[in-house]
């Protein structure tokens, strides 16, 4: 067979696949978007001991709930600097980051 006439098509594939991975993927001059943005990584990192469930919930926080999480403190929404999570997450005091080393979550 001869791809001869596809070439160009054939050279444009990585662009192209390129394209579609990033597609779903936020750009960095999108607004933050606590369900598509943050929720994930909290899922991920933190609900095990601040989610739902709350036979496993430590100090009372759920951050599975953004309601919940902004009246606690843990986020302060425009706030950066006066949100505990963030605190939390950049302390270097084995005692205060979040999640605790004994974890293995990062």
């Amino acid at each position: 067979m001869n791809l001869a006439p596809f070439r160009s098509q054939v050279a444009l594939l990585p662009t192209f696949l390129a394209v579609v991975a990033f597609a779903g993927v936020a750009q960095a001059d999108d607004p933050i978007e606590f369900n598509r943005d943050v929720r994930p990584i909290l899922a991920d990192k933190c609900f095990y001991c601040h989610g739902q469930d709350a036979a496993k919930r430590e100090a009372d926080l759920r951050l599975d709930d953004r309601a919940a999480a902004v009246k606690a403190g843990a986020i302060v929404p425009s706030n950066v600097s006066a949100s505990e999570l963030i605190e939390r997450i950049n302390s270097t005091d084995p005692d205060t980051v979040m999640p605790p080393p004994k974890s293995n979550r990062h």
